[in-house]
């Protein structure tokens, strides 16, 4: 595909979806959007993609909305341009989830691979959301996350504020949801808005080679259950679960990437995993 606003690249098992507007931090537009979705399913469709890592050029993450679409909206006079790609549905193949991941940003989460976000920057509103619905959640020590909404007149959007009480204490997401204030990235880490946070120019090394990692040693179909267990269970009482988790594992007993697995453990070699 011919992106415009991403940069799309796939190489060594890791597929790196970059947001490409740097002179304008990053800002949110419908082409973006659409084109975020589309790299979302190029990864999905390539078989030799085990992992996605998701950032944005230059010093930012994702500033937010365009301001000259806001601008538009509060004029009355809706979006600032066409849709060019769709932006909704979650992407075909992806794992099973409730109809509400189909939504916007929240389809990153039905990618049946894992997802890492590198928030090499600010990451606000939308820009925010966007990490939020990642697996994993990696920053650079200048990275500035807020929510903003609420600044704006507006509220949280596709989802944040079911999620966020998920990901952190449901205190400090209504500190962040109410004030919009700007969290720095050693306070997101003691929160738990993001997992490791590394200085700016060891980040993406960092990352990629975290991803390498999951490329090559872990089972890619064990990570395609695991994210859907994991998903899943969040609406689910213990009951479904386990039972879910019980007949998840006897067919995984059944798979190639078991007995591959257990093969390399005996041989003291590394796995050849076919995500079969």
């Amino acid at each position: 595909m011919d992106y415009q606003e991403v940069i799309y690249r796939a190489a060594d098992g890791i597929a790196t979806v970059t947001l490409n507007r740097p002179d304008r931090l990053n800002a949110m537009t419908l082409r973006m959007a659409g084109e975020i979705r589309a790299a979302m399913q190029q990864a999905t469709d390539d078989p030799d993609v085990r992992v996605v890592v998701l950032t944005g050029a230059g010093r930012g993450f994702c500033a937010g909305a365009d301001a000259a679409r806001l601008q538009n909206r509060a004029g009355g006079d809706g979006p600032a341009e066409e849709p060019p790609l769709p932006f909704t549905g979650a992407v075909d193949g992806g794992i099973d989830l409730p109809e509400g991941f189909a939504a916007k940003y929240a389809c990153i989460a039905t990618v049946p691979k894992p997802v890492i976000a590198a928030i090499n920057g600010p990451a606000v509103g939308v820009g925010m959301v966007l990490p939020m619905f990642a697996d994993i959640r990696f920053a650079a020590d200048s990275a500035r996350l807020a929510t903003a909404f609420a600044k704006r007149g507006l509220v949280p959007e596709y989802g944040l504020a079911w999620l966020l009480p998920r990901l952190i204490a449901p205190s400090k997401a209504f500190d962040l949801l109410y004030s919009c204030r700007l969290v720095d990235a050693p306070e997101a880490l003691e929160m738990g808005l993001v997992d490791r946070v590394y200085p700016d120019g060891e980040l993406m090394p960092a990352v990629l080679e975290y991803a390498r990692e999951l490329a090559t040693a872990v089972s890619p179909r064990s990570n395609r259950v695991v994210k859907q267990l994991v998903y899943q269970g969040l609406d689910q009482g213990i009951d479904q679960a386990m039972e879910h988790c019980l007949a998840e594992m006897a067919e995984a007993q059944k798979s190639d990437d078991f007995r591959e697995g257990i093969a390399a453990w005996r041989d003291k070699r590394a796995p050849a995993f076919t995500g079969r």
